[in-house]
């Protein structure tokens, strides 16, 4: 018997799905003027790489079914730890940490003084609207703490290697071997290619190959011998969805530009302090660029796309304000830099979607990030102390230091701008 896992191939389906969803889309109006568009207006929407067109918020919805989706290996220096904006937050030492190995086999210890926060179901499980997933189409190696609040799936070949202990609260399909550091605890069903060498614990059935190699530590509910395949959660062999370089080449001619109450340059050099209102429509920009003291506040009134065609270089905060059902997608052609403290909208990330076509996003120590980040062929970098809320789609992280994820739920819903479903969550 073969036990083969087999998730939504991504980058068609989101193309698929997003087009046959999308029939009000600013693909299809003309250069705008001052009365083109009345809030909310029309939902973003790309030309697809096979044609046609894909509502932005469809697109990010299949996306961000994943807390953490990367193209490539990740091998993390410290503690990884996601948590879902609203559920009781989980990591070492802290509300929620992991309960000591074996108790109660997928149930924590239901006892006074127990880490576990006194609201949680007495198995453990967070309510599946809180669920995030994190899935690689590599290998993962974290030196710290892990803690995944759903499901976690590893496609690459090699042994997953955590440092210390750690738990999935979900399901986890792991393509290679498992190796976990002090302990590792899984709430449901294991899949694991490989040999499984340390303290593992299974509150479902850990399903292994015949020949692979069970430590005396690994506890599960049951134990079935079968092979074990995993596909690459994310897909990225598929290629993207649609062409970020071709996207915003299309928006140098037809755009909303003349709608604007401030020149199409205001961007371009910012050293002070700017504000600006965006009406709903497709904006296009050369370069977006501030200096240290160009601190920008963008509100968003309806849906706004803004498209730059090279690098986007910032050097103080880019806070994002949205009015109610308001929605921005910055597309960037280029890379992503910046050394401010704050950018997008951190409270509710699930509004603000940054497109990076390039192969760098680059952010300082101690952010605040708040948005759904698609790059898959970038490297997302940041110092110490980054705090991200929101999803992320990359081709690999490099972060000094912890990795902490605070995933919004509401991502899921964001096609439905454009008639389409919340798609179905990873299992």
């Amino acid at each position: 018997m073969t036990r083969a896992w087999r998730l939504v191939a991504l980058a068609p389906a989101l193309a698929a799905a997003a087009a046959a969803a999308c029939t009000r889309t600013t693909e299809l109006i003309p250069a705008a003027g001052p009365s083109a568009c009345e809030a909310p207006g029309p939902a973003v929407s790309f030309a697809t790489v096979g044609g046609g067109a894909a509502c932005a918020g469809a697109l990010a919805a299949r996306a961000a079914r994943f807390a953490l989706c990367a193209c490539g290996d990740l091998v993390l220096t410290g503690n990884f730890i996601v948590n879902s904006i609203g559920a009781p937050v989980r990591g070492p030492g802290g509300a929620g940490a992991t309960p000591p190995p074996g108790a109660g086999l997928g149930q924590p210890p239901a006892t006074s003084g127990s880490p576990w926060p006194g609201g949680l179901p007495v198995n453990g499980l967070l309510p599946r609207s809180f669920f995030a997933a994190v899935g690689t189409d590599g290998d993962l190696q974290v030196s710290g703490h892990g803690d995944v609040p759903g499901t976690l799936v590893i496609a690459g070949g090699g042994d997953v290697q955590l440092g210390r202990e750690g738990h999935v609260l979900g399901n986890a399909h792991v393509a290679g071997g498992l190796r976990p550091g002090i302990a590792y605890w899984i709430s449901n069903d294991g899949d694991v290619g490989g040999d499984v060498i340390g303290h593992l614990v299974v509150g479902g059935a850990l399903h292994t190959p015949v020949g692979a190699t069970l430590a005396p530590e690994v506890q599960a509910g049951a134990i079935v011998r079968e092979a074990v395949t995993v596909a690459p959660p994310c897909d990225c062999a598929a290629g993207p969805a649609f062409d970020v370089a071709a996207t915003v080449e299309a928006r140098r001619i037809r755009n909303a530009n003349p709608s604007l109450s401030f020149s199409e340059d205001i961007l371009d050099d910012v050293e002070s302090a700017q504000t600006l209102d965006w009406p709903c429509g497709e904006y296009y920009l050369a370069t977006l660029r501030s200096g240290s003291g160009g601190a920008l506040e963008l509100r968003i009134h309806g849906h706004v796309g803004i498209f730059v065609a090279g690098d986007v270089r910032l050097g103080d905060n880019l806070t994002v304000t949205l009015d109610a059902g308001a929605t921005l997608d910055l597309v960037v052609a280029g890379s992503f830099y910046t050394t401010g403290r704050v950018f997008g909208s951190p409270a509710s990330p699930a509004g603000t979607r940054l497109w990076v076509g390039s192969t760098t996003v680059s952010l300082p120590d101690q952010v605040q990030f708040g948005a759904f980040v698609h790059a898959p062929a970038a490297v997302f970098s940041a110092g110490a102390g980054m705090t991200f809320s929101g999803s992320l789609f990359v081709g690999t992280l490099s972060v000094a230091g912890d990795v902490r994820l605070g995933y919004d739920p509401a991502l899921l819903q964001e096609g439905a701008a454009c008639g389409a479903a919340a798609p179905a969550p990873v299992e």
